[in-house]
Order: structure tokens, then C-alpha cells, then sequence
């Protein structure tokens, strides 16, 4: 199924859950364990389709190579 594919493709981790409350009335959602609301939910997919889509990882974090002795130099310490 579609929801399957999307699934796979947006939420590979599981970080992501919902489930249907009050007989189908209501969603319940989670991201990582913690409660969060429907409209986090669709902007946390809604972030990693465009991130997919720009060719980019789904995971948000970069490299830090830090401050130090030598990684500030300045023009005029040369």
C-alpha cells in the first residue's frame, strides 16, 4: 500500500507513531516516544519529503569540525 511506502521511505527509524483513539474519531500521534499533535506530525513528514526531495538525508544534522588552535585564522595572522 501507499501508506507502506511512505512509511518506509519518511520514517525508516519508526521515530514517528499514531494511532486512531475514540473509535476513529481522533489521532494520536508521537514522535520518538514523546506526544505531539496531528499538525507536528504532517510537518515533521511534510520536512523530510522536501528534504528527500532535494536529494538530502532525512537526518537534519551536519558535521562540527569545533574551534580550536588553528581553525579561525584570520587574514591579517598570517
Amino acid at each position: 500500500m501507499a501508506t507502506d511506502l511512505l512509511k518506509k521511505t519518511l520514517d525508516p527509524n519508526n521515530d514517528l507513531t499514531h494511532r486512531k483513539v475514540d473509535g476513529g474519531q481522533d489521532i494520536e500521534c508521537s514522535y520518538k516516544g514523546k506526544k505531539i499533535g496531528y499538525n507536528d506530525y504532517l510537518d515533521i513528514h511534510e520536512e523530510r519529503g522536501e528534504r528527500l526531495q532535494k536529494g538530502k538525508s532525512l537526518n537534519p544534522i551536519g558535521m562540527f569540525g569545533g574551534f580550536g588552535e588553528g581553525t579561525l585564522k584570520k587574514s591579517y595572522n598570517k
